[in-house]
């Protein structure tokens, strides 16, 4: 019988795990590719390369509902910021007819029109209920106080106590979906496009109100008699939710509504929105509130009394006579219309730099030597164009033959400047294709990263991109040169259409958050745009 001794057993187990060890090490140096190796066996370097960093000014952003893979949000409202300046944003809207068309009936009368507008809200509690005309609590019929939800409204931006005024008119200029000139492609519309305005529907002080939660509807011909109020319908969304609401122009509704519902406007979708083209929702003042919106959560709806001719049943009084059974008799009905904006929508910004710190960094930025500060705002705001490397810098990092590990992109914010809501994240793609990074390509926004980072106080700051697919890629290849990255606010449809291959960037920009960073001048900062570069050799 063979036999082995332990020590030879032994030695031969020490040689196996020698020969998978080094094996394993070879695997993973095969695979090290572009990422991070944590071992202080390697060289690390850190900011390799100088950056030059400078603002530029976005003239326009798009702003239509027209790109089937994006649908921006609206954004209403004035705001005056003192880094950034005057920005004012209306809506502008196409409103659908209902599905089942408009049909008024004889002799209806209208009671009110309201275009609803619903925020963007929170549920965060329960208050008392309070009688809108008396102002006391409302109790139930055990005498207990009746409670219902509070709101916190979200995606506001500015100062919630000033109020501005609102305007809402007719709106004169057509809005395409498909481009006239090439109906093979959408219609585009950009943020300083003017739009042709109509009659005005309602003019009023506004600002916001968490608590603006219920509609009264006042029914005042059930009778027969407008000068008195029938009845009152108390209308709530189904969450509660608050929502602006503007009382339009009962008298033009009549007349180019009711009066024309025989007409052929309301035969089909797309005779009325030809017909009546939509609204124009403008925000007016010098200071207050900037709002994200939903364009498609709005709409317009009408409430009107119809006059119907019926038979009564036996035993049924209908038309409150006291007489029952009777035919031919005339009944008042309470009927509504909802018009919603589910067609195309747009929106025009109006801003101002005047006498702000960003107005000469925007208007006339150091495009060679670079920035001291970054001024970074979405709503056709302002961005950034960074210059990683020269020519000569980005051959001399190839001549080093570095392997990158990982290379990140640090942006901090200026504490010292920053006043209001910085942006949750910020967003980095190459200028001269539009199109995204390898990292958000290869990785997502996990990896890619671009969002806020806060101290140990609560306070913004910094931004971070990890960008070491790009910069690697780069290195390797001889016949790619230097090409300048854009730096802007966030906005959720710049987020790729992974799933069909969508590098392109969409030119959308309507969250108005701005931030101060710190550019890459002075180069004695320690807080200067880095470039930061780990890399073994």
């Amino acid at each position: 019988m063979l036999k082995i001794s332990a020590g030879i057993i032994k030695n031969v187990g020490i040689l196996l795990l020698l020969f998978f060890a080094i094996s394993a090490c070879e695997r993973d140096i095969e695979n090290i590719g572009v990422n991070l190796i944590d071992n202080g066996a390697f060289k690390v370097g850190d900011t390799l390369v100088e950056v030059v960093a400078y603002n530029v000014n976005v003239e326009a952003s798009r702003v239509d509902n027209n790109n089937r893979n994006a649908s921006p949000l609206a954004l209403l409202g004035v705001n005056r910021n003192p880094n950034f300046g005057y920005v004012k944003a209306d809506m502008v809207t196409q409103l659908i007819l209902p599905p089942t068309g408009a049909d008024f009936g004889e002799n209806a009368v209208i009671d009110l029109v309201v275009l609803d507008i619903p925020y963007f809200s929170t549920k965060d509690s329960l208050q008392n209920a309070y009688d809108p005309e008396t102002g006391e609590v409302i109790l139930d019929d055990d005498s207990n106080k009746i409670r219902v939800p509070s709101f916190t409204i979200d995606s506001i931006y500015g100062n919630q106590d000033i109020s501005f005024q609102i305007k809402v008119n007719e709106l004169e200029t057509f809005l395409n979906m498909l481009d006239p000139e090439d109906p093979s492609k959408r219609m585009v519309y950009y943020s300083d496009k003017e739009f042709q305005k109509g009659a005005e529907l309602y003019f009023g002080d506004f600002k916001p109100n968490r608590n603006d939660t219920v509609l009264y509807v006042e029914r005042r011909f059930l009778d027969g008699d407008p000068s008195t109020v029938d009845d009152i319908d108390t209308i709530k969304a189904k969450n509660s939710s608050p929502s602006m609401k503007f009382y339009l122009d009962k008298q033009f509704f009549k007349t180019r509504f009711l009066d024309q519902q025989n007409a052929p406007y309301f035969d089909s979708n797309d005779n009325f929105v030809h017909y009546f083209k939509g609204l124009v929702v403008e925000a007016i003042g010098v200071d207050g509130s900037l709002m994200n919106l939903s364009p498609i959560r709005t709409r317009m709806t009408i409430y009107y009394t119809q006059e119907e001719i019926k038979n009564e049943a036996d035993g049924e009084d209908l038309d409150g006579d006291g007489i029952t059974g009777e035919d031919g008799v005339t009944v008042h009905t309470k009927k509504s219309i909802n018009f919603n904006a589910g067609g195309t929508s747009a929106a025009n910004y109006t801003r101002d730099y005047s006498g702000t710190p960003a107005e000469n960094a925007i208007t006339n930025p150091d495009t060679n030597n670079g920035e001291k500060e970054l001024y970074i705002q979405g709503a056709a705001g302002s961005n950034a164009i960074i210059n990683l490397f020269t020519p000569q810098s980005l051959q001399e990092l190839r001549d080093k033959n570095y392997l990158i590990n990982e290379a990140n992109l640090i942006l901090k914010v200026d504490k010292t400047l920053q006043k209001g809501k910085a942006p949750n994240k910020l967003f980095l793609y190459k200028k001269n294709s539009n199109t995204i990074l390898e990292d958000l390509q290869a990785n997502g926004f996990d990896v890619f990263d671009g969002r806020l980072v806060y101290d140990d106080n609560g306070d913004p700051d910094y931004y971070k991109f990890r960008i070491t697919t790009y910069i690697s890629k780069l290195l390797n290849d001889p016949d790619r040169g230097p090409e300048p990255l854009v730096l802007k606010s966030f906005n959720p449809t710049d987020t790729p259409n992974f799933e069909e291959h969508d590098s392109i960037v969409k030119d959308y920009s309507y969250i108005p958050k701005g931030v101060i960073l710190h550019g890459n001048l002075p180069q004695s900062d320690s807080k200067r745009l880095k470039l930061q570069i780990f890399y073994s050799k």
